[in-house]
Parts: structure tokens; sequence; C-alpha cells
């Protein structure tokens, strides 16, 4: 951990010293002052997550994940105003789509609910051992993982040091679509969020901000996204940057969003986690970014890891949802109007 402290600390005394070279660098992609901008983005993940969560590889029986991205925006007349904002996200579940396969209760799990269901039945007898044995090909849950879907739209209003947005989610699918679907029995993996995002930019290498989302429909409850991201130039050629490196730090936290008949996670902290991304500007309108991401899982999800109910199910202490700690991988090519 000191040593993360270290690069942090490192990472913020190189942009402070390049901040007077900044006048080129802007937070990827730029939006433009031009009325209709956008940008489209590919990129692959190594390790499928979600809102700084990390699936483990029981889950799905893979690791790795597929992104797409279509932002585009509206610049309503003068830069510094009113803008409309929009995007759809894309993740697909390219390891399988069926949670933990569909496994088959485990024999002690099947020992003990014959034994509970039929207390006076005698432990060995042939009925019971077939009932156990009956037990133990059963699926325990037909459940799906569906590639998520996002669509996004709302209003901006940029001032020089600060913005705020605010609009709407559509989500379909991913980790808060099993909840809803699995948990919450909702009959679909459908939620609704609105979104508040007020962001502090008091120079252009450092930028504050926090996502307070309210689902209300699929899961009824709160999200809470605060990140801060610092940046700086590695390379320029004349006035433009060519290389540059961007550090994300952010966490993730729920309030009133998951209860006791969910047999899913706490609320509280969810996530905590850094991405240390280095955007190539290949030409005016292409940029190639690799990355690297080290993700925590917080309090709140470790406690559906520890009472996981596949893993009592199946007798199998790794069918587990969520990786304690992660080092998640990724590259993207963005390009942009």
């Amino acid at each position: 951990m000191n040593k993360t402290l270290s690069f942090l600390f490192g990472l913020l005394t190189l942009s402070a010293a390049a901040a007077a070279e900044l006048s080129s660098f802007e937070e990827l992609p730029a939006t433009s002052v031009k009325r209709l901008s956008g940008s489209m983005t590919l990129g692959y993940d190594t390790l499928a997550n979600d809102r700084g969560v990390v699936l483990s590889h029981s889950v799905l029986g893979g690791d790795g994940s597929p992104i797409g991205l279509l932002k585009y925006n509206w610049d309503f007349g003068r830069s510094g105003g009113w803008s409309w904002d929009g995007m759809v996200y894309f993740r697909d579940v390219t390891s399988g789509h069926r949670l933990y396969s569909n496994p088959n209760f485990g024999p002690n799990f099947a020992q003990n609910y014959v034994h509970q269901m039929n207390p006076t039945l005698p432990v060995g007898s042939p009925t019971y051992n077939n009932a156990v044995q009956q037990m133990t090909k059963r699926c325990v849950k037909q459940a799906n993982a569906e590639s998520e879907w996002v669509l996004q739209n709302g209003l901006k209003y940029t001032r020089d040091k600060w913005n705020v947005a605010f609009g709407h989610s559509f989500i379909r699918g991913g980790v808060l679509g099993v909840f809803a679907k699995h948990f919450r029995h909702q009959g679909a993996s459908v939620l609704n969020e609105v979104y508040l995002r007020p962001e502090w930019t008091p120079t252009q290498w450092l930028s504050v901000g926090v996502d307070v989302r309210h689902s209300f429909s699929g899961i009824h409850g709160w999200w809470f996204l605060p990140d801060v991201t610092l940046k700086a130039p590695l390379y320029k050629d004349g006035d433009k940057v060519k290389l540059a490196a961007v550090c994300k730090l952010a966490m993730a936290a729920t309030a009133d969003y998951f209860d006791d008949t969910d047999s899913a996670c706490n609320n509280g902290s969810q996530a905590y986690y850094m991405k240390l991304s280095l955007p190539w500007f290949v030409t005016d309108h292409v940029i190639i970014t690799p990355g690297v991401g080290l993700h925590w899982l917080g309090k709140g999800a470790i406690y559906v890891n520890k009472r996981s109910a596949y893993a009592r199910a199946t007798d199998n202490p790794t069918y587990v949802p969520f990786r304690n700690f992660a080092v998640v991988g990724s590259v993207s090519a963005t390009y942009t109007c």
C-alpha cells in the first residue's frame, strides 16, 4: 500500500509540474464546441467487471469481456453552457451466459435438505438414499447472466472550473440485471436509474466528481460513485499531446439497495479501484488506450462471498460471485468526430 501511495504522490507531482503545458490536453474524448460531436470506442477487458466489482472465474466460466461505447453530444450554443450528452454502452459476456454453468446440488446439501423435509425418514434407508440421489440430479437454479446494455441521456451544464450533469439510464443485463431478475424476481434483467453528477475541475490536470444514482425500477435504492482523476502529458509533438498518463481513483457504495431477501451484498462499500491508462493520440481522431486497473472488493460485496447461496447449495466453496482483489488489463480504440 505504501508503494501505491508513493506512486500516486509521484504522479501528482508530475501533473503539477506539467500543468502549464496542458493547454492542448483535454478529457477524452474531447467535447467539441461544434453543435454535434461524438466518439465510438471498441475495447476489451481481461476480466468482466461492473462499477469496480470484478466477477469471479467460476460465476461465468471464463474471464474476458469485450466492450463497445458510442457517445454523442449536442451543444446548444456556445462553449461553457448547456449540452445534451448521451451514450450507448455494451459489454459482452463471452465465456458463457449461465451462472456457475447452472450446477446441481451437492451431496451434503442434498442430505441436509432431505432430512429437514423428512425428519422421520431413517438415514441410510433405500428411500432416504434414493431421495438424496434424486436431489443431486436437480439443478440449483436456471439462471443466466446477460450481456449488458446501457442507454443513457441527459443534460450537462459546463462552466470554467466545474460542471454538473443529470439524466436517465436504462440498463439491461450485467451484474445489476442478475440481481433484478434472479434475486428480486422481476422477470427481466432491466433497471431504470436517474443520476446527478457534479464535477469540480480546478485545473486541466485534476478533476473530482461523484455520480449519485437512484434506481426506481428493477431494484430500488442508491449508488454513490465518487472519483478523482489525475492527467499529465508524457510526450508532445509541437503543441499537440501525443501520449498522456491518466490515473483514476474511484469507489462504489450503495444505500437502501440490497436487503436480506437478496442473499446478496450488504449496503455500504462495494468496490475500490485505481486505473492507470496511457492514451496515445495516433491522429487527430484516433486514440489507442492501454490500461491496467487494481480492484479491491468493498465490505458490502464481500458479504455475499461469505454467504454465497451457490457455494452452500453445491458444496463448492469456489462458487462465489466476486474477486476480493483483481488486476484488470484493458485496451481500447476510440474514433472521435
